[in-house]
This record gives structure tokens, C-alpha cells and sequence, in this order.
């Protein structure tokens, strides 16, 4: 059997805080196969590695990304609201990530669906542009809940690696195949809440990758090596990986 990939959610993000240089290291030494993050665009239109909107549940910070200028968000403390040891580390800006895929790992962008550019480059030009000028656009794949925005980055370059992400009520009743081709994406991430068999053959069937985010139990994780799944998204690469070895000897 062929095993799913491991992807660390935005690091080893039970370990060290979400989306922190912390977890990402960390999500390395787990041995995952690829990192997962958050971008969203500062003020200056600077592509900056973050989930929320607002910078009050994960960082001392507070007010809006968007209305916050780079340079003062890169001084924000992203760790202590996770623990004290966590304090030294500080809002990473999306280029300060690119020399981890040095180290044999590859990048899933997930572009926050409503971030939005003030000048005349689109914020998926923004976001793609970093990559492309760091030359790691062969180990990086993007992804959104905004299906718009990833056929935007096709229109660009269909060498791209792309995904969609699945939102059961904007899509609901859409089968993977037709929003992948909407999208002209080539792989579906979806939740392990709405992940079944009939998803599982339509993607596979039309020639897609599906990726499931949510495993938690070793239970998940045997569910989605019953169903094949191709790629695992978890908080905790390091059990995810050793029940996979367990269940795969």
C-alpha cells in the first residue's frame, strides 16, 4: 500500500505555536513530508504567515493584519499565548519560510479566502511572486476556500500545483471532480467530517488528489488509510507517522 503523505497543519502545531517558525522546525524533525501554513497580506501588501484576521488569539498583538504595516508585525510575539518558552518567537513573514524546503520538505500554501491587495497586483499575484522569486515554485502547492483565486493562479501558470478546499455550505452537493475542474485544480482538500467513500472515487476516478485535514486518532488515521487517501493533514506529524508504520508494516 501506497502511504499518504504527512502534512503538518500549520507546523507541529501541538507542539509549538500555529503557523510559528517553532512548529515548522519541529514538523521537520517529525520527519513530515510537507508544511502546511496560513498567508495573509499586511498592510504593505507583504505576505505574511497568519490564519486569523485579527492577531488577538495567537499573538500579543491586536487590530486587523491587513491594517497592521510589515515591519511592525515581524515584532510581534507569536508564541507566548502558547507557553512562556515560546516567547523569543515573532509573526514570520511567507519568504522566511522558503529556506526550510531546503531540507527535502515541500509547502502548502493555503491563501486566506478573503485577503485582498491595495495596489493593482492581485493578492494571489502577491503570494505566488514570493515564491517565484525565492525559485521554490516546484516544492510549493496553493490552496484556498476561494475557488476563484486558485483558478486565477492557473490562468497565470498551470504548472502550478494547486488545491481547493472544500466548504460544505458554499459547495454543497458539488462533487469534487466538478469543482476541481471549475478551479483547474488537481488536488481536493476536505475535512475528515465530510470525507467518504463516494469522494474518494469521484476524485479518484476524474484523476485527482485528495488530501483530508482533522486526523487526530489512530483511528482517523486507519479510517484514511481504509478510504487511501493521499495525503493525511494533522496537527502532530510525529503519531501520525508512527501509527501509519504500525498499521503499514
Amino acid at each position: 500500500m501506497k502511504k499518504p503523505l504527512i502534512i503538518a497543519h500549520r507546523g507541529f502545531s501541538d507542539e509549538a505555536p500555529e503557523n510559528s517558525m517553532a512548529a515548522f522546525h519541529r514538523a521537520i524533525e517529525a520527519r513530515c513530508d510537507m508544511i502546511e501554513l496560513d498567508v495573509r497580506l499586511s498592510a504593505d501588501n507583504v505576505p505574511i504567515v497568519f490564519h486569523d484576521r485579527r492577531l488577538q488569539r495567537t499573538s500579543n498583538g491586536s487590530g486587523l493584519i491587513s491594517e497592521k504595516h510589515s515591519r511592525q508585525l515581524i515584532t510581534i510575539d507569536n508564541g507566548s499565548w502558547f507557553s512562556p518558552k515560546f516567547s523569543k518567537e515573532r509573526i514570520p513573514e511567507l519568504k522566511d519560510i522558503f529556506p526550510l524546503l531546503k531540507k527535502n520538505i515541500r509547502l502548502n500554501i493555503e491563501i486566506k479566502p478573503d485577503i485582498v491587495s491595495t495596489n493593482d497586483i492581485s493578492a494571489v499575484e502577491l503570494v505566488v511572486a514570493e515564491a517565484e522569486k525565492a525559485k521554490v515554485l516546484s516544492k510549493v502547492m496553493f490552496t484556498s476556500f476561494n475557488h476563484q483565486m486558485i483558478k486565477e493562479i492557473n490562468d497565470i501558470d498551470e504548472s502550478i500545483i494547486t488545491g481547493v478546499i472544500y466548504n460544505p455550505i458554499t459547495h454543497f452537493r458539488k462533487s469534487p471532480s466538478t469543482l476541481m475542474k471549475n478551479s483547474k485544480a488537481t488536488i481536493f482538500v476536505c475535512s475528515k467530517f465530510q470525507i467518504n467513500k463516494d469522494v474518494v472515487v469521484d476524485t479518484h476516478d476524474a484523476g485527482y488528489i485528495l488530501y483530508v485535514y482533522g486526523i487526530k486518532t489512530g483511528r482517523d488515521v486507519e479510517r484514511m488509510l481504509d478510504l487511501r487517501v493521499d495525503g493525511i493533514i494533522c496537527n502532530n506529524p510525529k503519531f501520525v507517522r508512527e501509527t501509519i508504520d504500525l498499521l503499514t508494516p
